[in-house]
């Protein structure tokens, strides 16, 4: 029984704690990311976010490339009789 007491307490403490009047106060940035995700200027989607899109994406080429060249050289090495 009182176990259910203190779960009565804290249901209205809860709800306070989430206020709505905070979305008035963020800016929506949604609709500037749109438009300049958007404009034609020549470069990829995956690379308009800027540098850091660039150094992930650079990693992923270098990680790609690396995993390939491992591959083909364990074919190669496994291919060649011992």
């Amino acid at each position: 029984m009182n176990s259910v007491s203190v779960i009565r307490c804290l249901v209205p403490r809860a709800s306070r704690t989430f206020s709505t009047s905070i979305r008035s106060q963020v800016e929506n940035k949604v609709k500037n990311q749109q438009l300049r995700f958007q404009e034609s200027d020549g470069q990829p989607v995956h690379l308009k976010g800027g540098g850091k899109d660039r150094m992930i994406y650079l990693g992923v080429v270098l990680i790609t490339g690396a995993g390939t060249l491992w591959a083909c050289a364990d074919l190669l090495n496994m291919s060649i009789k011992k």
